[in-house]
């Protein structure tokens, strides 16, 4: 070979070239086609058009066609539920006694100079303040206000179960369950404005998995640690674990790692920045993790197999037809359904042609993903670990189901789907369900809109005849004279002379020390305080540290919904008390 020569010649008149080899004076031909170059490059284009084929770049108007149109339909099912169901979700006691006046008073508070977790105890992330406090600056503090920026989360909630619902490829019958359920997933009013935020954010992060996009759904998880300290660091762990398997299968290097996780990072950090600039770093870290949470939870015996949380769903509390005409029906069956499929069914189509003569796994949703990985069954995996840490972990009082509702109406889309036979038997039965859960809900809001009335002392919210009038009653009552309302809520309208605790939530186990100093203050400086009856055991009124103060007032007069207590010192006296204290 040393001593061979090459001559290469290409006529023109072909696409023929002639190779020459001279072996030691001795000359062999050898003649090959090529492709001419226009050839060449009509076979690259070709080529090319057949790969943007398979990633699809030109059907991307169609799939953004189908995720506004199904998008469309979620949002103005929500909005019309909303505004059919205004009676309810605009009441009086609901805003001025309950947990959405809140959100208002928490507005208020902030709005004082006052921190969070040290000046007023406070149980959700600093980032829902900052929400809602840029909604109340636009729109004015008001439960109109409440209202309007609640529509406008759900709005971009449909966005994203659509997006979701787009990406995993749901089939005709899961798509009809989702709609039909969407007044199961998701609630016309949430008790705080931190709800629907969350929600938001966690809907938004699970189609970004859906869709393959993991960076982003970290990320997303991340900002959500600083509105609700709870679900988002059990999705944030279980998208580091994904993160961390996929790393070592294709790259084995932390220079990946740390590429998948940069977004989520420098998320953590602005948001930690914004935070600590607002409020200082001892809010940060006193609401970062939710310690108020569980301490509150631990003092009022929340959670799904005690206290309160059992009469949601045990019969001991309820008639049969009660799981037909309310959500807890459906839910607990969704559940189940969650349940069957990870411990024993999983997702996999185990006749599907690319399992076809594959060996048949014996196992649930996590055997599926560890022999057959993929966005679907990580997607599908994360939504269940998410609800069953709800159930065991978070779960609260009786309507706490409402918070994260969404996930179990999502795994089951994702189960109808995947059925092979029965998808539109299935799908059928359980939005019967679905449909029949409204039940108590359409019946009480017709009595709402039949019943209630508002005026000027309501706040034009809804309120029922008789708590009106006894309202009525209580103003012309302590009309002018110092008086402390002991309220949860925010009242939209109280007489001259009437005021609201300087407290974000009063109840056993969520006021700071300072806070409760300052409402015993306050109530020392009043000459009535007015009390309203439902807190229970839980009214600030009848707490074990407030005693001191209740045993210097006595009780003059008392209604079904209020009772009128008058200090037992003079007016002057009772000034000074309240200036020492």
């Amino acid at each position: 070979m040393l001593g061979n020569t090459y001559q290469v010649v290409k006529r023109h008149d072909s696409d023929e070239m002639t190779m020459t080899r001279c072996d030691n004076g001795s000359a062999e031909s050898i003649s090959v086609r090529i492709p001419a170059m226009k050839d060449v490059v009509t076979n690259s284009h070709a080529l090319t058009e057949k790969q943007n084929h398979g990633n699809m770049p030109e059907h991307r108007p169609s799939v953004r066609c189908r995720i506004l149109v199904l998008a469309a339909a979620f949002a103005i099912l929500l909005v019309v539920l909303q505004i059919w169901q205004l009676p309810r979700i605009a009441g009086w006691t609901f805003f001025s006694f309950f947990d959405p006046g809140t959100a208002l008073k928490g507005d208020l508070l902030i709005s004082m100079g006052m921190k969070p977790a040290i000046d007023f105890g406070y149980t959700h992330g600093l980032a829902s303040l900052m929400v809602a406090h840029l909604g109340f600056v636009l729109l004015g503090r008001t439960p109109a206000a409440y209202l309007v920026i609640t529509s406008v989360m759900e709005v971009l909630m449909a966005v994203m179960i659509a997006r979701f619902a787009v990406a995993m490829k749901l089939s005709r019958p899961a798509l009809v369950f989702l709609f039909i359920a969407l007044p199961v997933a998701i609630m016309p009013c949430y008790l705080t404005l931190t709800h629907p935020l969350e929600a938001l954010l966690l809907l938004w992060a699970i189609a970004e998995q859906a869709g393959g996009r993991r960076q982003r759904a970290l990320a997303i998880c991340t900002a959500c640690l600083f509105v609700k300290p709870s679900m988002a660091y059990v999705y944030g762990l279980l998208l580091v674990i994904w993160t961390i398997i996929d790393c070592y299968r294709h790259e084995r290097r932390w220079s990946g790692l740390l590429r998948r996780t940069a977004p989520a990072m420098v998320t953590g950090v602005l948001m930690a920045a914004a935070m600590i600039w607002r409020f200082g770093i001892q809010s940060l870290l006193l609401t970062i993790v939710p310690i108020t949470g569980m301490r509150t939870y631990k003092d009022t015996h929340f959670g799904f197999f005690s206290g309160s949380g059992l009469q949601f769903w045990s019969p001991a509390y309820h008639p049969w037809y009660y799981y037909i005409i309310t959500p807890a029906g459906v839910w607990l069956a969704m559940s189940a359904i969650l349940l069957w499929v990870l411990l024993i069914r999983g997702l996999r189509q185990k006749h599907s042609p690319e399992n076809i003569g594959k060996r048949h796994y014996v196992g649930g949703l996590i055997t599926d993903w560890v022999h057959t990985p993929n966005r679907l069954m990580e997607t599908a995996l994360s939504i269940a670990i998410m609800h069953i840490a709800f159930v065991l972990g978070f779960y609260g009082w009786k309507y706490a189901w409402e918070y994260y509702s969404y996930l179990p109406v999502l795994f089951t889309a994702l189960v109808i789907s995947r059925c092979r036979t029965r998808q539109v038997q299935v799908a059928t039965v359980l939005g019967i369900m679905a449909l029949c859960s409204q039940a108590r809900n359409i019946g009480l809001t017709f009595w709402c809109w039949q019943n209630k009335t508002r005026d000027q002392q309501t706040g034009y919210l809804w309120a029922y005849p008789q708590q009106a009038a006894q309202w009525r009653y209580v103003c012309r009552k302590v009309r002018g004279h110092p008086t402390l309302i002991l309220s949860n809520g925010y009242l939209p309208w109280m007489p001259k002379g009437m005021t609201m605790p300087l407290s974000w939530f009063p109840e056993p186990g969520i006021p700071t020390a300072i806070e409760m100093r300052r409402l015993k203050s306050e109530a020392m400086a009043a000459h009535y305080i007015v009390v309203r009856h439902g807190y229970g055991k839980f009214g600030l009124w009848v707490n074990p540290a407030f005693a001191w103060v209740r045993h210097r007032f006595s009780l003059l007069w008392q209604g079904q919904y209020f009772s009128i207590w008058r200090t037992n010192a003079s007016p002057t006296t009772a000034d000074n008390s309240a200036a020492a204290y």
